[in-house]
C-alpha cells in the first residue's frame, strides 16, 4: 500500500478516533508566549484615498468607497474601489471568482507590471485567495510573506492578510507556526470581522488538539509528504520521511485493529466527532445549506481544458514572468495538473 493509500486509511481511522485527553498542568496551562511587537499600524484612510487619487480615482469613486465602508466594511469597499479604478485588475479578479485557471497568471503579470505598493498589496491578497481556493497553501504562504514584508500598512487588507497567512500555515500543515500567528491576529485585530475572529479561535483549538494527538501529528506529516510526492519530490529526505510514516502507521493500525477485536469499540469510547473541523476555505458567505453543494474548482477546470489553452498559459508563465514568479506559477500549475484529468 503506497503512502497516498495509507493516508486515506489513516484519515478513516481519524474519523473514529478522538484526541488524547490531556491533564491540565498545575500552573493552569503552558507559559505565555513571549510578546511580539505589533508591526501593523491602524489603517490610514486619508493616506489611502490620496494614493488612490494618484492612481486615477475620481470623486465618484471615492464617494462610492465612503458609502460602501458602512455597508460592506472597509476591506470589501477598498477591493471594489481598486477594481473600479483598474479594469485589468477587475478582469483578473473575475477570472478568480469563476475558478478560471488563468487568474493566477493574469494577477502575477499585473503584479510584475506595477510598482505601487497599495496595488501590489491588493494583487498579492487576491493571489493568496486563488492559491488557498486551489488547496495550495505553500504558494499562499509565499505570496502572503511578500505582502507582509513589502505591502504592510498600505491597504486595509492587513487583518485578512494576517489571518490567511496563519490559515495557510495551518493547512501546510505547520501547527507550530500557525497557532501563534492566529493568536497574534486575535490580539492585534480586536475589531476584525467576527467571522474571521471566530474562525481563528476555532482553528487554534483544532490545531492545539491535533498537536496533542500522535495520530494527528502522523496525519499532518503524511499529508505533507503526500504533497511532496505529488510535486514529484522523490529525493532521499522525502523517501526517509515516507518510510518512517509507513512504519508508524502500521503500528497504529495494528493497535486499532487489536482494540476492535477486543470489542472495545472506537478508541476512547467515542464515535465520530459531532463538531468536525472547519473547511480550509475562506470564511466568507453565509452558513446556509447551499455552501454544501459541490462547486467546480480550478483543478476541475484545468484538466478538461484544451491542450492548446493549457500550453498557452504555460508558455506565458515561461516568457512573461521573472524567475521568482515563474517558479511559483510553474509549481502552482503542476499541482493543478495532479487534480484533474486531461482530455
Amino acid at each position: 500500500m503506497n503512502l497516498i493509500a495509507r493516508t486515506a486509511l489513516l484519515l478513516a481511522v481519524l474519523a473514529v478516533a478522538s484526541p488524547a485527553q490531556q491533564e491540565p498542568s498545575a500552573a493552569g496551562g503552558p507559559p505565555p508566549a513571549p510578546q511580539v511587537i505589533n508591526p501593523f499600524s491602524p489603517f490610514d484612510r486619508a493616506a489611502y484615498e490620496a494614493r488612490c487619487k494618484q492612481l486615477g480615482a475620481t470623486d465618484a469613486h471615492l464617494q462610492t468607497f465612503a458609502a460602501q465602508i458602512a455597508e460592506l466594511g472597509v476591506s470589501r469597499a477598498a477591493e471594489n474601489l481598486m477594481r473600479a479604478m483598474l479594469p485589468a485588475f477587475d478582469a483578473a479578479v473575475k477570472l478568480s471568482e469563476a475558478a478560471d485557471p488563468r487568474a493566477a497568471l493574469d494577477l502575477a503579470k499585473l503584479l510584475v507590471a506595477t510598482e505601487d505598493s497599495a496595488v501590489q498589496g491588493h494583487i498579492r491578497y487576491q493571489m493568496a485567495k486563488v492559491f488557498l481556493d486551489s488547496d495550495d497553501p505553500d504558494r499562499a504562504v509565499e505570496i502572503l510573506t511578500e505582502y507582509l514584508t513589502k505591502n504592510l500598512n498600505t491597504t486595509p487588507l492587513d487583518p485578512e492578510a494576517a489571518f490567511f497567512y496563519a490559515q495557510a500555515l495551518g493547512e501546510i500543515p505547520r501547527a507550530d507556526l500557525a497557532i501563534p500567528r492566529f493568536k497574534a491576529f486575535l490580539q492585534w485585530f480586536p475589531d476584525a470581522s467576527e467571522r474571521f475572529r471566530a474562525t481563528a479561535q476555532q482553528r487554534i483549538a483544532e490545531l492545539e488538539r491535533q498537536q496533542e494527538s500522535r495520530l494527528h501529528v502522523l496525519a499532518d506529516g503524511m499529508k505533507k509528504t503526500t504533497r511532496d510526492l505529488r510535486k514529484q519530490k522523490t529525493d532521499k529526505p522525502v523517501q526517509v520521511e515516507q518510510e518512517g510514516y509507513i512504519e508508524e502507521l502500521d503500528e497504529l493500525i495494528e493497535m486499532y485493529e487489536e482494540r476492535e477485536k477486543q470489542g472495545s469499540g472506537p478508541p476512547s469510547g467515542n464515535g465520530p466527532s459531532q463538531s468536525p473541523a472547519s473547511q480550509s476555505g475562506l470564511p466568507d458567505g453565509d452558513g446556509s445549506a447551499k455552501q454544501l453543494e459541490k462547486t467546480r474548482t480550478v483543478a476541475d477546470r484545468w484538466g478538461p481544458m484544451k491542450d492548446k489553452d493549457r500550453e498557452k498559459i504555460e508558455s506565458e508563465v515561461q516568457n512573461s514572468l521573472p524567475p521568482e514568479y515563474r517558479k511559483m506559477l510553474e509549481e502552482y500549475y503542476k499541482k493543478l495538473g495532479t487534480g484533474g484529468s486531461n482530455q
